[in-house]
């Protein structure tokens, strides 16, 4: 590793392109293999602890969502769009988070002292869990932002890999020994630390002399934006397990909760890295129109290609998946899940729209679209959805996403050179890899009537060799394919002005 150093920039990178795609495809291997790690845990635990414990757990890992609006808020953002940045700001921009993450944990030590523990999910571990997960979180974010900033994803992905291997490892302990929700909430406090202990000690970066917050209002109101949305979207994928554990139970909630992570978890393996490496390097390209555009378009019609035909196969494995996973007992969730189907095709979509508000610095934009229309849509969507109860809260959360997309995407792509082709064109590809993918899983497994784990594997046997034979058959897939393995393999030229 490169000697201490207070400046935001010590990698080189005149080679923006290459350095951007190896390490997305990095990124992506390190947060699959957390992925891997992470849902045999979860598999494990909701085992172990049944539907009405998991959702009791659920409304206090409500806050641990939370604290990743200090890890990976709108300050990591802007360091890693930012064209120039200097040692006393990123300084600045640590106190920040540290100070962010510290009066929160200082709430929770508080209201340790307040709230009896017969009332909390995990007893009188509760909020000292939560506490530290903030803490950390304050801790970590800078330097954690400066490691993608310099590329260093290799370096992360290691981290997290670790980190996520540690807290399994504990969750899957505190459950088998009858700890119930404390499994959940030490399982994050324990990934926390753990993460923040390597990329704190890893980086090289120290914090010197700040500069005053008055020299940094532009770039504080960048962040503010940015973290604002991302609030927005905390309090929105939140808000609707709360509802349906108030109206419905706890066990009611764990159903709910199991549902939508399995819809949420395979975009996170993909849009995460992706999102990662995405915001710096496009951040570079927008005073170049076209190359930017043809970035965009790459990214989504991957993306798409990825998640699209996941999810559109899993519509179809619903119930042996959940079966076979997490047990009878979970059965329920198995329609949640298919009703949350639609909502997270567009959440893909709307995924890449917000690397473009971040990278382009629209983030102003994007908090008035979710402050003043996507937010309170999808709130009242909820609402009207719980009507017809828990099955009518995960329709209304797909509704809301779908007809949200279009919209939200041109109140952006308005201010970023972007039009309503660059976004509808890279769709088709997916879109058919998706239904054929689907129609061919559901002609051979509906007819087989087997047991679950059979039809699960010979589905996904299916699934895959259609997916694969269908990305290098047809056009736009097989080029973008191309392209990244060009980059991988050094054979694409640079342009000067890359870095």
């Amino acid at each position: 590793m490169h000697r201490r150093t207070t400046e935001a920039d010590w990698a080189e990178t005149r080679s923006l392109g290459t350095a951007a795609t190896r390490g997305a495809l990095t990124s992506a291997v390190s947060t699959w293999t957390r992925f891997v790690v992470q849902l045999a845990t979860m598999v494990i635990v909701a085992r172990l602890v049944g539907p009405a414990h998991y959702g009791a757990a659920a409304t206090a890992l409500v806050a641990v969502m939370g604290a990743e609006l200090v890890r990976s808020g709108g300050i990591t953002w802007l360091i890693g769009r930012a064209q120039t940045l200097t040692a006393a700001a990123v300084s600045t921009l640590h106190r920040l988070t540290v100070t962010v993450g510290s009066a929160v944990a200082a709430v929770f030590a508080v209201l340790t002292c307040i709230v009896p523990p017969d009332a909390l999910p995990a007893g009188v571990l509760t909020f000292p869990t939560l506490a530290v997960v903030f803490l950390a979180a304050g801790v970590s974010a800078v330097p954690t932002a400066l490691l993608a900033r310099n590329l260093r994803f290799g370096l992360i992905g290691t981290a997290e890999v670790s980190a996520a291997v540690v807290s399994c490892v504990v969750a899957v302990m505190i459950a088998a020994t009858g700890g119930g929700a404390a499994a959940l909430l030490v399982q994050s406090a324990s990934y926390a630390v753990v993460l923040c202990g390597i990329v704190v000690t890893a980086c090289p970066w120290r914090p010197g002399r700040p500069a005053q917050l008055r020299t940094l209002r532009s770039e504080l109101a960048f962040a503010g934006n940015a973290t604002v949305s991302q609030a927005l979207d905390w309090a929105v994928r939140s808000i609707d397990r709360i509802i349906v554990a108030a109206l419905f139970g706890n066990a009611a909630a764990g159903l709910y909760v199991q549902a939508a992570q399995l819809a949420v978890l395979p975009i996170e393996q993909v849009n995460g890295p992706l999102r990662r490496v995405a915001v710096p390097a496009l951040a570079r390209m927008i005073d170049e129109p076209d190359r930017f555009r043809a970035a965009y378009r790459a990214l989504l019609t991957l993306s798409c290609s990825v998640l699209w035909p996941v999810f559109a196969v899993l519509a179809v494995l619903a119930e042996p998946v959940v079966v076979t996973l997490f047990g009878p007992a979970w059965s329920g969730s198995a329609t949640l899940f298919r009703a949350m189907i639609p909502m997270a095709m567009a959440s893909v979509v709307a995924g890449i729209t917000v690397v473009v508000a971040f990278a382009h610095g629209l983030a102003g934009r994007q908090t008035l679209w979710e402050c003043l229309v996507s937010r309170p849509g999808t709130i009242a969507a909820y609402g009207i959805g719980a009507v017809w109860g828990v099955q009518g809260v995960a329709a209304g959360s797909s509704v809301s996403a779908v007809l949200l997309v279009v919209p939200g995407y041109l109140v952006i792509a308005g201010r970023s050179g972007l039009g309503l082709r660059d976004l509808l064109v890279p769709l088709i590809a997916p879109a058919g890899i998706a239904v054929v993918c689907a129609a061919g899983v559901a002609a051979v497994v509906v007819p087989l009537e087997a047991a679950p784990l059979i039809t699960l594997v010979v589905g996904a046997a299916v699934a895959a060799g259609l997916w694969v034979a269908l990305l290098l058959v047809i056009p736009a897939t097989r080029r973008t394919l191309r392209g990244v393995g060009r980059v991988v393999l050094h054979r694409v030229p640079e342009p000067a002005s890359a870095g």
